[in-house]
């Protein structure tokens, strides 16, 4: 009985990871998958964009007009999706109303290359919708993986190229106080050099000789006396 107790006590402290508890009905599946699809031929390949307005939620197209929507102006990073069918996510988290996910999509126009996007589904109203869709690595044919970091968001439709670029004024302005910092150190140097150079010629130059003037008012014994001194 004791065994069973502590048994029991070490289940209940393990936290149970979000694959174990996402199990999806084989019809909310089937619902998920045809969102996809539409949604990645739609608002990702940009074709047809205006088809995917009502396959997001209200949050993922907050902020923009259905006109805007409609002329690929849209928060959702493009792509040369190859195929018509994205059925191959797995499950990150799974709740009643709400999946996370991920994808691995590939490119056609070049069979070595994918990308994989994190995603989220929710259910509003009874319809699985996309709430977020983010790319999150890129794999290359010569191996090369881009990190989430590396992606530009793009809601213009021009495709962005994928690769974060610093703003010149990131990278001018390190460069002024580096070099501020180099000219400083050359002008201090210089100081230093000029003042210890003065310093030592000073010290070299010869001492001017000492004068001794004779008072007339001392007695002339005292005088005779100096003077044999000085001799």
């Amino acid at each position: 009985m004791k065994r069973v107790l502590v048994a029991t006590a070490i289940l209940a402290l393990v936290p149970a990871s979000p694959a174990a508890g996402a199990r999806l009905s084989h019809a909310d599946r089937q619902a998920i998958n045809r969102t996809l699809d539409a949604f990645v031929d739609s608002a990702v390949k940009r074709k047809n964009v205006d088809g995917s307005w009502n396959l997001v939620t209200p949050e993922l197209r907050a902020g923009v007009s259905r006109a805007a929507w409609d002329a690929g102006n849209l928060p959702v990073y493009p792509y040369p999706a190859g195929g018509t069918t994205f059925h191959t996510w797995t499950i990150d988290f799974a709740s009643k109303n709400e999946v996370e996910f991920e994808l691995m999509i590939p490119s056609r126009l070049s069979k070595s290359d994918s990308i994989q996007f994190n995603g989220t589904m929710k259910k509003v109203a009874g319809r699985w919708l996309v709430d977020s869709f983010n790319p999150a690595a890129t794999f290359a044919g010569g191996g090369t993986v881009v990190g989430p970091h590396d992606f530009t968001a793009s809601a213009d439709g021009g495709g962005g190229k994928g690769v974060a670029r610093l703003g010149s004024t990131w990278i001018t302005l390190p460069a002024a106080l580096i070099g501020l910092g180099i000219v400083f150190l050359l002008s201090w140097f210089l100081y230093t050099w000029v003042r210890n150079w003065r310093l030592r010629r000073a010290y070299r130059r010869p001492l001017e000789p000492i004068v001794v003037k004779r008072r007339d008012s001392e007695p002339a014994l005292v005088a005779e006396e100096r003077g044999q001194a000085d001799g």
